[in-house]
């Protein structure tokens, strides 16, 4: 199994995010992992949960997740705004942050 799949399956991501980079450091103790999604992938509203929601704008965020064995891991992404129809403008709610630290 490819190493990026590996990722993916093990913190359960789903369409449209996917692992798209790694970068193992050993001597840092360090792993870095970065998550995005295609372009014109569409989302559901936070707020009410509608499916399809255009992306309006996004921002980079970083979390430190849980330990990879005895290195550090950490998880990039650019997170997703999307428009609503009926609540406006508001970012999503990533998967994977309930278990960052």
């Amino acid at each position: 199994m490819p190493e990026l799949d590996l990722f993916q399956k093990a913190l359960g991501l789903e369409e449209p995010w996917e692992v798209v980079d790694s970068k193992f450091d050993a001597e840092r103790r360090r792993l870095d992992l970065r998550i995005d999604f295609p372009k014109g992938s569409r989302f559901r509203c936070p707020v009410c949960g509608v499916s399809g929601c255009k992306v309006k704008d996004t921002e980079p965020h970083t979390w430190r997740h849980l330990n990879f064995f005895q290195h550090e891991a950490y998880l990039t992404a650019r997170v997703p705004r999307v428009i609503c129809s009926e609540h406006g403008v508001h970012q999503v709610k990533v998967p994977w942050a309930a278990g960052a630290l």
